[in-house]
């Protein structure tokens, strides 16, 4: 999941730095592809790892 994140903000940030909107729209579709990597793995976490699953679903009701 790092990697993936790494590479989220990798091609965010070389998106903000070109004057080129074509390429500009190309990172960011990278960039979206990535995040979906992101919720497939955070998925797959979910579903394997009981303790992550508590974890995650205490953060979120301590959240509203």
């Amino acid at each position: 999941m790092i990697a993936e994140l790494d590479a989220v903000n990798l091609y965010e940030q070389m998106a903000n730095l070109t004057k080129n909107e074509e390429i500009r729209t190309i990172l960011l579709d990278i960039a979206r592809e990535e995040k979906i990597h992101v919720a497939m793995f955070e998925t797959v976490l979910l579903q394997a790892d009981k303790e992550f699953l508590k974890i995650y679903a205490d953060y979120a009701l301590a959240r509203k």
